[in-house]
C-alpha cells in the first residue's frame, strides 16, 4: 500500500517509512533539546536513545522541519533487517530530499544482493552523497529494529565513514550495536538519552496549557514526579484528564511507572468515543491501514474521517503519504487494543483477520492475504490462496511466504494437498535445502494419487530434476526434464520453470546449442509474466551456457545481471540460484586474475551451502576456484587444501567431466606455481582415470613430459588440441595448450613457432576475457611477451593487461635489494628520458644517477637499459607500458 517507486534494481519503500511524522497542533516545542541536536558537529554521530514513549521521533520531526528540504527519513522496522530492503529504504530517503538533484548519481543506484558488504556499491553511494550540492542528513528512526548483521554492517559503515557534509543522526529504545565508546572518546558523538528527553515541570506545564486541560503547578509537578517526566505518560494523561476531576485523577495515580502506563492507556479508550474505541480495536489488527481497510475491518463508511478526527484531536493517530491516506495507530496503543481484544473478543479477533485477509486478496496481494489468513486459523483460506497464488509467487520470489504457510498447514489437517507438497518440495529447493527436499518429496510420494493431473505430473518432474541437479546426475535431470519442456499447463510459471530446468539438463550434458534454444524464449516467457525470480533463474542458466561456450565475459554479465536486476521484493539473494550466480562471477574474476573479487564472491557462493550437509558439486566448484585464488595471492596451503577438497569431493560424487576437468586444471597449476610436482603428477593420474581420452588428459600430460624434456612427445600430446581434433571440456584450456606449446618452442629454439603460439594464446585471452593462464604462464613464456610487447598489433592492449595482471599476482616477483632511490631511478628508465632529465627529475646529480644506474644493472644482472627494464617487468618490479 503506497510504496515509492523504486529505481531499477532496488526494493520498493513504502511512503510511510520515507515520511516525516506530522506535528499535531498541540505539539510543544521544547528549544533546550532542538539547541543541543543542532550543536552537533558536522562530524558527530548524533544519537536520541531512550524507551519507548520518551519523545524521540516527535523530537527528531521538529528538528527536521526546520531543516526539511535536505532531511532523509527512514522509519525502520523489522523488514529492514533484510539488507537489502535497509538500503532500498536509505536510499529512497535521501533521493527524497528536495536538494538532490533529479539527474543526480543517487537516484539511479541499483542495490546488489548484500549491499552493507559490497564495497564497491557503498562506496558509490558515499561518494554520490558527498557530490551532493547541499549538506544532508538522515535520520534512522526506531534503529533497535535492526537486529541482523549485514544491515548493522552497513549502518557501522555510514557512521564510520560518512563524507563531509553527511550528518547520520539515529534513535532508537536501546543503543545499536555501535563503537559508542570510541566515538565518545574521540568527540564523535552527540547523545541526547531518556535524562534529557524527560519532561520538566515547565515543559509539562507547557504540555497542560496547549491541551487546554486546567490544571495546577502543583498538580503538574505531581505529575511530573509521578511519570518520572515520560512524554507518552503526560500526554496521555492529557488526553484523560479532559472533563476529570483534577485532583481525583492525580491522586489515583500510582507511583510505579508501568502501572501508570497501563492506567494511562485504559483512562484514554474509557473516555474516548464509543465508537472511537471500537473503531481503533477493529483496526488494531493491521500495523498500516488505509480508510479502505479500516472501513472492512470496522464495518463503518466513515472509518477515514474517524481516523483522521483522532489524528488532529489526539496523538494516537499518525497518518502520511500524499493526501494523508495512509494511518498507523500509536503503537503502544495499538498493542494494549490488541491485547485487550484478545482476552475479550479471541473469535472478534479471528473474524478480522478473516476480514483483513479477504481484502488483501481481493487486491491482489497474496503475501498479506496469507499472513492474515493464518493468524485467522482459517485453513481453508490458507490452502485456498496457496493453490491461486503459491506459483505465481514463488515464480516472484516471494519464498518465505509460501514457505511459512506451507509449514503452518502441517498437522492441521489440509496437508494432504498432493500439488501443494510438490509446491513444498520446489520451495526447498529454491532456497538450497535438499535435505528437507528429499524428505518432503517423499512425503508427496506418499500422496500421490492413482490419476495425477497433468500439471502434478510436470511439477514433481520439475523437482525431480532440480534434486538430480543438486547431485550432478545429468541422466536423471534429462530424463525428468524431457517432457515438461514440451507439456501444455494451466500455470504458465509452471511451463517457464519446465523449460528452465529442461535448458539447464541440456547444458550440463554439453548439448549448447539445444540448451539456448530453449533457455532463452523461457526467459523471454518470464519477463512478459513479470516473474521477477524466474527471470533471474533464465539470466543464470543462460550465464551457464556461456560458461560451457568459453564466453566468460558474457558469462559474468548475465551473473551480474541476475543479481542486479531481480525486482522488488524478489528473494533473489536467498536462493540457490543466486549461490550459482556468484559462484559463476568468481570464476569470471579468477580467468581475469582478479583474485581478490574472485575471493570476494566465492566466499557469497559458499555461504548458501548447509553447515551440517557434506559438501556437494557446487561446494566442489566453489572450493576448487577458491583455491586457486588462494594460491595466487600467496596462500598456498590453504589454497592446495581447498583443491584437495574439491577434489575430494569430485572424485567421490556424480561429478560430470566438465567439473573434474575444472578441478583437475586448477589444482594441477596450483601444485606447479608451487613446486609440487609430486602432486601435480597426482591430479595428471586422477584426471586419466577419471576423464578417460579428454583433452585436458592430454594437455596434463604435454605439461608433465615437458617438465621431463620429452618435448617431442608433449609436442604430440598438443596437436591435436591446438588443431581442434580432440576437443576440450574447459574452453580456456585451449590458451594453456597454447603456453605450452610455446614454451616447448622456446626450448626447441623454435622461435616463429613460439611466437605464432604467444599471438594465439593473446588472441583467445581477449576473446574469452581470460588473463589468468598468460599472468600465471612459466617465466620464459613471459620473457617472449615482454620482448615483443609493442609488437602485437591490436593485441598489445590485451598484452599489457596480462602484465598488469601478473605484477599485481606477485607472482615470481624477486626480492631484488633495491634502495630507494633506485627504485624511483628505474621507475624512470622506461620512460626514454635521459639520465639529465631524470637527474631534474629526482633533483639529484647527472653523476648520482649514473651510479645508480650501475647499481641496477648490477642487481638485475642486466647488460642496457632496455635489458634492466625487461627483467624488472618480469620480476614485477614494474607495471607494463601503457
Amino acid at each position: 500500500m503506497g510504496e515509492w517507486p523504486p529505481a531499477r534494481g532496488r526494493l520498493g519503500v513504502p511512503r510511510v517509512k520515507t515520511a516525516v511524522p506530522r506535528l499535531s497542533a498541540r505539539h510543544v516545542s521544547r528549544p533546550r533539546l532542538l539547541d543541543a541536536l543542532d550543536a552537533a558537529a558536522p562530524g558527530q554521530l548524533v544519537l536520541v536513545s531512550a524507551p519507548a514513549g520518551y519523545g524521540k521521533t516527535l523530537l527528531l520531526a521538529e528538528w527536521a522541519a526546520h531543516n526539511p528540504t535536505r532531511t532523509a527519513w527512514v522509519a525502520l522496522d523489522e523488514d529492514d533487517n533484510d539488507d537489502r530492503r535497509f538500503w532500498s529504504a536509505v536510499l529512497t530517503a535521501l533521493t527524497s530530499c528536495p536538494v538532490v538533484p533529479e539527474a543526480h548519481d543517487l537516484r539511479g543506484f541499483a542495490v546488489p544482493a548484500r549491499p552493507s558488504h559490497d564495497h564497491e556499491f557503498v562506496a558509490a553511494v558515499l561518494e554520490a552523497v558527498e557530490a551532493m550540492p547541499a549538506a544532508l542528513r538522515l535520520v534512522l528512526d526506531d534503529v533497535h529494529e535492526l537486529t541482523a548483521t549485514d544491515p548493522l554492517h552497513g549502518l557501522g559503515t555510514l557512521v564510520r565513514d560518512h563524507p563531509r557534509g553527511f550528518q547520520v543522526v539515529v534513535a532508537g529504545r536501546s543503543d545499536p550495536p555501535l563503537p559508542l565508546g570510541r566515538l565518545r572518546l574521540n568527540g564523535r558523538l552527540c547523545e541526547v538519552r531518556a535524562g534529557e528527553l524527560r519532561f520538566s515541570v515547565a515543559e509539562a506545564d507547557a504540555m497542560f496549557a496547549a491541551a487546554e486541560i486546567p490544571v495546577r503547578s502543583d498538580q503538574v509537578r505531581q505529575l511530573v514526579a509521578q511519570t518520572e517526566g515520560w512524554a507518552a505518560g503526560l500526554r496521555l494523561a492529557s488526553l484523560s484528564m479532559r472533563g476529570a476531576d483534577p485532583d481525583v485523577f492525580v491522586a489515583d495515580l500510582v507511583a510505579n511507572s508501568r502501572a501508570v502506563s497501563d492506567y494511562l492507556v485504559t483512562e484514554i479508550l474509557d473516555r474516548l468515543p464509543r465508537g472511537a474505541r471500537e473503531l481503533l480495536a477493529s483496526v488494531s489488527v493491521c500495523d498500516r491501514l488505509s480508510a479502505s481497510l479500516a472501513t472492512a475491518l470496522s464495518g463503518r463508511p466513515d472509518a477515514g474521517e474517524v481516523l483522521d478526527v483522532l489524528e488532529h484531536e489526539t496523538s494516537l493517530v499518525i497518518s502520511s503519504g500524499e493526501g494523508r491516506v495512509y494511518y498507523r495507530v500509536h503503537p503502544l496503543l495499538r498493542s494494549h487494543l490488541l491485547a485487550d481484544l484478545r482476552r475479550r473478543r479471541p473469535d472478534l479477533v479471528t473474524e478480522l483477520h478473516r476480514r483483513a485477509a479477504a481484502w488483501f486478496a481481493d487486491r491482489d496481494q497474496p503475501v498479506a492475504a496469507l499472513a492474515h489468513a493464518r493468524r485467522a486459523a482459517d485453513t481453508t483460506l490458507v490452502t485456498a490462496l496457496l493453490r491461486r497464488h503459491a506459483l505465481p509467487l514463488v515464480g516472484n520470489g516471494r519464498l518465505r511466504a509460501v514457505r511459512e504457510a506451507l509449514a503452518w498447514l502441517v498437522g492441521r489437517g489440509h496437508d494432504d494437498d498432493v500439488r501443494l507438497a510438490m509446491v513444498g518440495v520446489l520451495v526447498d529447493l529454491q532456497v538450497g535445502d535438499v535435505r528437507a527436499a528429499r524428505a518432503h518429496l517423499d512425503r508427496a510420494d506418499d500422496l500421490w494419487p492413482a490419476d495425477p493431473p497433468p500439471d502434478v505430473v510436470a511439477l514433481r518432474n520439475r523437482v525431480v530434476a532440480g534434486i538430480a541437479a543438486s547431485d550432478g546426475d545429468v541422466d536423471a535431470m534429462l530424463a525428468a526434464t524431457e517432457e515438461i519442456a514440451t507439456t501444455d499447463t494451466a500455470d504458465p510459471e509452471l511451463a517457464v520453470m519446465g523449460r528452465l530446468g529442461r535448458a539447464l539438463a541440456l547444458a550440463m550434458a554439453g548439448r549448447r546449442g539445444e540448451a539456448l534454444r530453449i533457455a532463452q524464449p523461457a526467459l523471454d516467457q518470464a519477463r512478459e509474466l513479470g516473474q521477477g525470480l524466474l527471470v533471474a533463474h533464465g539470466l543464470a542458466v543462460l550465464a551457464l551456457i556461456a560458461a560451457g561456450t568459453g564466453e566468460y565475459r558474457r558469462m559474468t554479465e548475465l551473473a551480474e545481471h541476475a543479481d542486479r536486476d531481480v525486482p522488488p521484493g524478489t528473494e533473489w539473494a536467498a536462493t540457490s540460484g543466486a549461490a550459482v550466480t556468484a559462484m559463476l562471477r568468481s570464476l569470471g574474476a579468477l580467468l581475469r586474475a582478479d583474485s581478490g573479487r574472485c575471493l570476494e564472491l566465492v566466499g557469497k557462493a559458499l555461504s548458501f551451502a548447509d553447515p551440517g550437509s557434506p559438501p556437494d558439486l557446487m561446494s566442489a566448484m566453489c572450493l576448487a576456484v577458491r583455491g586457486a585464488a588462494r594460491v595466487d595471492v600467496g596462500h598456498r596451503l590453504d589454497g592446495l587444501k581447498d583443491l584437495r577438497s574439491a577434489r575430494g569431493v569430485a572424485a567421490s560424487g556424480h561429478a560430470g567431466p566438465a567439473l573434474i576437468a575444472v578441478v583437475a586444471l586448477l589444482e594441477h597449476r596450483a601444485a606447479s606455481l608451487a613446486g609440487r610436482h609430486d602432486l601435480a603428477r597426482t591430479v595428471s593420474g586422477w584426471a586419466d582415470g577419471a576423464l578417460g581420452d579428454a583433452g585436458e588428459v592430454a594437455l596434463l600430460r604435454a605439461w608433465q613430459l615437458s617438465e621431463l624434456g620429452r618435448h617431442r612427445s608433449a609436442h604430440a600430446e598438443l596437436a591435436p588440441l591446438l588443431d581442434g581434433s580432440r576437443p576440450l571440456l574447459t574452453p580456456w584450456a585451449l590458451i594453456d595448450a597454447c603456453v605450452v606449446e610455446c614454451r616447448l618452442a622456446l626450448r626447441t629454439l623454435h622461435t616463429s613457432r613460439a611466437r605464432g603460439s604467444l599471438s594465439r594464446a593473446l588472441e583467445l585471452t581477449e576473446a574469452m576475457d581470460a588473463r589468468r593462464p598468460l599472468a600465471t604462464a612459466p617465466p620464459d613464456v613471459v620473457d617472449l611477451l615482454v620482448r615483443h610487447l609493442g609488437s602485437f598489433g591490436a593485441l598489445d592492449p590485451t598484452a599489457r593487461r596480462v602484465l598488469a595482471a601478473r605484477h599485481a599476482l606477485g607472482i615470481d616477483r624477486s626480492t631484488v635489494a633495491l634502495t630507494g632511490r633506485e627504485r624511483a631511478v628505474l621507475n624512470l628508465l622506461p620512460s626514454q628520458r635521459s639520465f639529465d632529465e631524470i637527474a631534474r627529475d629526482l633533483t639529484v646529480s647527472h653523476s648520482t644517477v649514473k651510479t645508480h644506474v650501475r647499481a641496477i644493472y648490477s642487481k638485475l644482472d642486466a647488460g642496457s637499459r632496455r635489458e634492466a627494464v625487461d627483467i624488472a617487468r618480469r620480476h614485477g618490479l614494474l607495471l607494463p607500458e601503457g
